[in-house]
């Protein structure tokens, strides 16, 4: 457990039997926040919980890990490069936490056991992750942590006829 003010978290990495929290989590990220996330609900690669057991059955070193308290409040999910020339890299992926446990250090304790576990994949050098301009919390969040921006991606996304700017960020491992 991570205590958090007068909260204490628990992250793990996510499983059987976590299918039906993570899709409803992910459904209300995808719905509540639509300029942080490239999928729509209706075309979200993850529809069922079966395509979510297998996601969480990918090796490699992939993860999806979760954070927790009385229920699920927060995903972030890790996806390591399969090409040969580029395996190391690894992209963090879904980050979202629940607005009622936001600014209380779910989102730091979920990045930071993210970062712990991406340290532990041998050969890899550097996560990536890319947030929306209007995500100013997260940005900050991932900047304290020490990403920096490596590029900004004009028109990433159009949501409602509005065009979202990108920037992407990297972090490299010591």
């Amino acid at each position: 457990m991570t205590p958090v003010g007068k909260t204490a978290f628990s992250v793990r990495t996510l499983g059987h039997g976590d299918e039906a929290a993570f899709l409803a989590l992910r459904r209300e990220a995808l719905t509540g926040c639509p300029t942080s996330f490239a999928a729509a609900p209706e075309d979200d690669f993850l529809q069922t919980e079966e395509d979510v057991r297998q996601l969480f059955a990918r090796r490699n070193g992939d993860a999806v890990f979760g954070i927790f308290t009385d229920r699920l409040y927060g995903m972030a999910g890790l996806y390591r490069e399969r090409k040969q020339k580029a395996r190391h890299k690894v992209y963090i992926w879904s980050i979202y936490v629940a607005p009622v446990v936001r600014g209380l250090g779910a989102g730091r304790a979920l990045m930071e056991i993210v970062i712990s576990h991406a340290g532990t994949l041998e050969g890899v050098t550097h996560i990536y992750l890319s947030v929306s301009e209007q995500a100013g919390p997260a940005r900050a969040l991932y900047g304290s942590l020490g990403f920096s921006v490596w590029g900004v991606e004009p028109g990433g996304l159009i949501v409602q006829g509005v065009s979202v700017p990108i920037q992407h960020m990297v972090l490299p491992l010591p």
